[in-house]
């Protein structure tokens, strides 16, 4: 048994994404801006062609902005005076 058609397919899948990252790599060199920036960008259109809406804006909104969130303090108790 052979499975070339497997590792044919997983390689095209391969070339397809370096071929796509390059392409994303090229536009953010040719318009000076940072590639995490363009690659953000190129999700969320992906995302909204895909029908899921604003996703990443409402997952990063959900988070607090910062990546981890910060645990709550619990109020503290009222004491009761006794006479």
């Amino acid at each position: 048994m052979s499975n070339q058609p497997a590792d044919d397919i997983r390689d095209a899948s391969l070339r397809v994404a370096k071929s796509y990252r390059d392409a994303l790599k090229a536009y953010a060199a040719i318009h000076s801006r940072p590639l995490y920036d363009v690659t953000n960008e190129a999700i969320e259109a992906y995302l909204k062609m895909q029908g899921y809406g604003d996703l990443s804006k409402a997952i990063r909104s959900r988070s607090g902005g910062s990546g981890t969130a910060a645990p709550k303090k619990r109020a503290a108790k009222k004491a009761t005076r006794r006479s």
